[in-house]
């Protein structure tokens, strides 16, 4: 989850109402555009641009072979090139998003569009082939789990979960957390000292998975104790509540203690693959999905396990945070064929592929068959994640402002947390002020 903010809050002040520059909404409630009348993938002709990651020239000469007459132009995602297109009128006509973190945003200005009528004509997609997951690229205007799909996603896991090191924990005699009895956070920290070590001065290994002061994460946490950080109409936050003061403490506490890598010690890695394969981080915050990486390291299955969603609260809860995939803007040339395109990489050939990886799971629930069972942690890890499947959820976020940019405002504020220039509740106060004063900013341009 750590990552290290390049961007200051002013400069994500500006990204926030980029998108919304793009269609101008008089709406008092945020606007659900007409659904398409797309009829899914057969006929569809003529060129598509996609921006994406995963989409890459291999997956493009994929489809190219077996459809000559969509042509795709590829463009590497970039947000402020996207953001630029949409002001201009003249988007792609596929994008990558995050449905967990952006569908309200991207909904409420209008600029996504609907794919119901897409999804309900494909033959591949139709009602009770999508899993649950897919909820998060549906949003009423109120709430992310219910009205119009907006996006299909990639693949996904259920991002709180955690992948630890068996052989350390159990070389520190700690309990290792099983299904049914996961850590509590305080509990997962206490792990952590004891498996935290440090010589020279130096840390050698980390106790502790990543941490950062994301809302994401925040709200992910506070999903376990049946809080929020938004209001009911989604215009402010507040981390003044008790809950979510003990979620902010505990990621200052893991930043104070130095047994994770936190967006003060960042991990010169990028990101926990590497550095949990090279055995100097014992845990590691990702899905199921991280099992691809595994998959990677040598013996690294012998002692790789994983884990439930830790408990901040008393409920089993476990949310996708990202649930990466695409989705078609209300204004895009060619929306026809970038639905083709994308029932084809969401359900088709690539998704196969994609399964079989074990770099996480398809939304199409036909294709959990396809799951890699061969070694013993793969076998596990499909119990755990399979065990964990009832627990899973939507989290809501605001369509107001980005959580980038509300992000960003809590970073620049934690190295004072941290130090013990303000305390909890002032660094509350400050996030509040400035959290608000984004989202006012976003409620005068969406209307509300």
């Amino acid at each position: 989850m750590a990552r290290t903010m390049e961007m200051s809050r002013r400069g994500f002040l500006g990204l926030s109402g980029a998108g919304a520059a793009a269609l101008a909404l008089g709406a008092c409630t945020a606007r659900m555009p007409a659904a398409s009348g797309g009829s899914g993938a057969s006929g569809a002709t003529g060129g598509i641009t996609i921006m994406s990651v995963e989409i890459n020239e291999d997956v493009s000469k994929a489809w190219a072979a077996e459809h000559p007459d969509v042509p795709v132009k590829l463009i590497q995602y970039d947000a402020t090139r996207l953001n630029a297109m949409l002001a201009a009128g003249t988007p792609p006509d596929l994008v990558r998003g995050l449905g967990a973190q952006e569908t309200a945003y991207w909904a409420a200005r209008g600029i996504a569009m609907p794919l119901d009528d897409y999804i309900s004509a494909s033959s591949l997609l139709a009602a009770g082939t999508l899993s649950s997951v897919n909820d998060v690229w549906k949003f009423d205007g109120s709430k992310q789990g219910s009205g119009p799909t907006y996006g299909l996603t990639k693949d996904y896991s259920l991002d709180m979960m955690h992948w630890y090191n068996l052989e350390l924990l159990d070389a520190a005699g700690v309990r290792v957390p099983d299904d049914d009895n996961p850590y509590t956070y305080d509990e997962a920290l206490d792990v952590a000292r004891e498996l935290t070590k440090v010589k020279g001065g130096k840390v050698t290994t980390y106790g502790l998975w990543s941490t950062a002061p994301d809302v994401v994460y925040i709200q992910g946490m506070l999903g376990t104790t049946g809080a929020t950080l938004l209001s009911d109409d989604l215009k402010t936050v507040d981390f003044s509540s008790p809950e979510a003061q003990r979620a902010i403490k505990w990621i200052a506490d893991v930043a104070a203690a130095k047994v994770g890598y936190t967006v003060l010690d960042p991990n010169p890695d990028g990101w926990s693959g590497p550095t949990f394969l090279a055995q100097r981080e014992a845990m590691a915050q990702g899905g199921y999905w991280f099992g691809g990486q595994v998959a990677t390291g040598e013996d690294a299955g012998d002692w790789s396990r994983l884990a439930p969603a830790p408990l901040l609260g008393d409920t089993r809860f476990s949310p996708t945070t990202s649930a990466t995939g695409h989705w078609i803007p209300a204004k895009a040339a060619n929306p026809d064929a970038a639905f083709a395109f994308l029932e084809w990489y969401t359900a088709g050939p690539q998704a196969e592929d994609r399964a079989r990886s074990g770099w996480g799971l398809p939304v199409v629930t036909s294709l959990e068959s396809e799951l890699p069972a061969a070694e013993e942690y793969q076998k596990l890890a499909l119990a755990t994640q399979q065990n964990e499947n009832q627990y899973s959820g939507v989290l809501t976020f605001s369509p107001y402002a980005t959580n980038t940019a509300l992000t960003a405002t809590l970073t620049d504020l934690f190295p004072e947390l941290v130090s013990g220039a303000i305390t909890l509740g002032g660094f509350a106060d400050k996030a509040n002020e400035q959290c608000n004063e984004l989202l006012a900013e976003g409620v005068s341009r969406v209307g509300g």
